[in-house]
């Protein structure tokens, strides 16, 4: 009987001892689950984790380190390196903060490479180059869903903000300047029909300022609401697709606009609102702009 109970005892506690050393288990598979917000500051470390209280040093281990769809925060002003975006992100740098991405050569500041349903914003960033004639992208979008680019400050690349994007996209660009660079906002798409369909951009309250072209359209759809577009070469040109121009200033442009006379596919076209003056040449619009 004595030996009987002593059983019944062990077989009592297996599943408390199971179930104990399973609990043990759950913790260690937490630990390699990504966080949702990532932090970087001037006084952080790569090695830490991420938080408030231990942040990170750079945007890539940062990006590397946050969970698809987290957010990336800056604490304070510095230079937090270059960045490549795999997955759906948003990097923010608060007001009263300045966020840089600085690089040199023919690098790339910052670079999307992301899926056809992913999204990313940027807000509040200062990328530069070294100079236009060396090349580089401020912002490359090679492939993503939907992108946000937020009171940004781009400067001093070849080109300053080019999308081509491999898979259908949606921009916005709010806020955001563009000075130095051979071309400003080159919007493009490799995706067939190259039309807004696949491929549209909205830029609003933006400025395109001392650029070769200010803004350049090669396929797709591109609205600009708002913006200056001011002492370039070429103010805002396409060379297939369709520009809406609305209540913008362009003015002292060697160009204002221009359509290439080699596409028939698409125009320039303003609406009543916009100044357009000043230009040594292109102080008019091909055609009326449509919202349709």
């Amino acid at each position: 009987m004595e030996n009987e109970a002593c059983e019944r005892r062990r077989a009592a506690k297996w599943p408390l001892s199971a179930a104990l050393a399973l609990l043990l288990l759950l913790p260690a598979a937490h630990l390699h689950a990504q966080a949702t917000k990532i932090f970087v500051a001037s006084t952080g470390n790569d090695a830490n984790d991420g938080s408030r209280g231990s942040p990170k040093r750079n945007f890539q281990p940062a990006h590397d380190a946050v969970a698809a769809g987290g957010q990336i925060v800056v604490l304070d002003t510095a230079g937090y390196g270059a960045l490549s975006i795999t997955k759906s992100l948003a990097v923010t740098v608060p007001p009263g903060v300045n966020g840089f991405v600085t690089v040199s050569g023919s690098a790339n500041g910052i670079t999307v490479a992301a899926g056809a349903n992913d999204i990313v914003t940027l807000r509040g960033l200062i990328v530069e180059g070294g100079s236009s004639n060396l090349g580089g992208f401020g912002i490359y979008v090679t492939s993503i869903g939907a992108l946000t680019i937020e009171d940004c400050t781009v400067r001093n690349f070849a080109l300053g903000i080019d999308l081509f994007s491999s898979t259908q996209v949606r921009v916005a660009i709010y806020n955001t300047a563009v000075r130095g660079c051979t071309y400003g906002l080159y919007a493009s798409t490799n995706v067939s029909p190259y039309d807004r369909a696949n491929a549209y951009t909205l830029a609003k309250g933006c400025r395109l300022e001392g650029c070769g072209r200010g803004a350049y359209l090669h396929g797709g759809g591109l609205v600009l609401d708002g913006c200056t577009v001011h002492g370039n070469s070429t103010g805002i040109q396409e060379d297939s697709g369709t520009v809406g121009v609305s209540n913008c200033t362009i003015t002292d442009n060697t160009t204002g606009v221009f359509n290439n006379s080699d596409s028939n596919t698409g125009a320039v076209g303003g609406l009543g609102n916009n100044t357009l003056e000043q230009n040594t040449n292109g102080n008019s619009f091909a055609v009326a702009f449509s919202l349709e």
